[in-house]
């Protein structure tokens, strides 16, 4: 497909499910910078896939990662012990 030329229909489910995932294509990238409404739907199903939450003195939106959560949750049991101890 040369550069500039969009897909022939709007992304499927299974799409937006791929690119959220991170296994998108070219064409898909593509495509979605030239349509609005493709665009508008990835950006709400990348929303919905992701835990966010207001932090800061500005109150900013940003996304939390479970992995790190996790990791911050156990430094702090794993200080609380050493402090008990």
């Amino acid at each position: 497909m040369p550069w500039g030329v969009p897909m022939l229909a709007h992304l499927s489910d299974e799409d937006i499910r791929r690119y959220v995932a991170g296994m998108s294509s070219v064409e898909t990238e593509r495509h979605v910078r030239l349509c609005i409404f493709c665009a508008q739907r990835l950006g709400d199903a990348a929303q919905r896939a992701a835990r966010w939450e207001r932090r800061g003195i500005l109150g900013r939106l940003v996304r939390i990662d479970y992995s790190q959560e996790i990791d911050e949750l156990l430094a702090e049991i794993e200080e609380e012990q050493r402090h008990a101890a």
